[in-house]
Parts: C-alpha cells; structure tokens; sequence
C-alpha cells in the first residue's frame, strides 16, 4: 500500500491505541478496501501521480457506524461523499457480500457526521414507531374535523334562531302547536 496516504482520523486512532475493536476493525477493515477499489477515468487534469484515486479518497472520509437487519450504516464527512457512495453502491455491496458473506449485508444507509441518525434495533421497534407517530397525525387530525363540525353546529344553531318566517306563517305553527298541545284525543 501507499506509504504516502493520507489517513483518516480514525485510521490514526485504531493503528495506535491500544483499544480492541475485533468484529467492527474486521469490517471497517474490508470497507476500507471494498472502497478503495473504486476508480474513476482519469480526465486529462488528474494526470498528477500524486493525487488519490476517488476510492481512497471515499476510503479516508467514511466509517462505518452500525450494521442491523442487513443494512450497514456509514457516516461521511460531507455530503457530496454521500452522493459518490451512491452511485457506486451495488459495486461497495457486491464487494462487501463477496468479502464477508456471513454478515449477509442487503443495503446501504448513510449519514452526514454530526447527524443522530441511526438504525433501529428490530423492525417491530421501527413499526412501533411508526406507527405511533402516525396514529398522533390521525388523533390530531380527528380533533380539529371534530372542532370543525361542532363550529358548523355552532353556526346552524345561530342561522336557525336568526331565520325569521312571515308573520302569517308563525301564526299558523303556533295554531298548530296549540291545537297537538290541547286537543288530544286520547285521555
């Protein structure tokens, strides 16, 4: 490898300390590898031996942060690097499964540094979530169409009591209501 590369900060932790990171070193080991397979045509502007190839480049701004259901989640340090990972997605994910067939890795999930996204632990926690945060939008969305139709009641009641008939009108309902009042057959 490259004596001359530049090396990510985490690289510099995990080659001089003393700390065991066993199951994650294994796989951000073959990340780092997978990724730094990846070549780009050269334009005429990146003649220069000394620039690094965009794999190293992905290599040395990315790390792994969490593998759950299949989905391994990787932290960049800007968001362009995002897009790179993207577009060579399905060649990162050939090479991991190729690489570490055990951990039976289906897809990729990324993250900006400094953002707290993360993956749940299980799918039902996710349902859970979800589902709960749906079911707030449906309860407050049942308030206000409640709050609506109690305002509509408010305003029939109002336009009901301000509806004015013609005096002859009201005279006969007032007959009327006189004459169900007093005039019952049944005793």
């Amino acid at each position: 490898m490259n004596e001359n590369r530049i090396l990510s900060a985490s690289d510099f932790m995990s080659r001089f300390t003393n700390i065991d990171f066993s199951k994650s070193d294994k796989l951000t080991n073959v990340w780092k590898k997978v990724v730094s397979k990846i070549s780009v045509t050269k334009f005429e502007s990146e003649n220069s031996e000394k620039r690094m190839s965009i794999g190293e480049r992905l290599a040395g701004n990315t790390r792994v942060v969490d593998l759950k259901n299949g989905i391994l989640l990787i932290e960049t340090d800007h968001s362009g690097w995002i897009q790179y990972l993207r577009t060579y997605q399905k060649f990162i994910l050939n090479g991991l499964k190729k690489e570490l067939p055990d951990l039976k890795i289906s897809s990729l999930a990324f993250r900006q540094a400094g953002s707290n996204v993360g993956l749940y632990n299980s799918y039902e926690e996710q349902m859970k979530t979800e589902s709960k945060q749906f079911y707030e939008i449906i309860e407050k969305q049942e308030r206000k169409i409640e709050n609506e139709n109690v305002n509509k009641a408010k305003k029939n009641v109002e336009n009901e009591n301000e509806c004015t008939l013609p005096p002859e009108m009201l005279a006969k309902f007032d007959s009327i209501r006189n004459s169900v009042l007093t005039n019952s057959k049944f005793k």
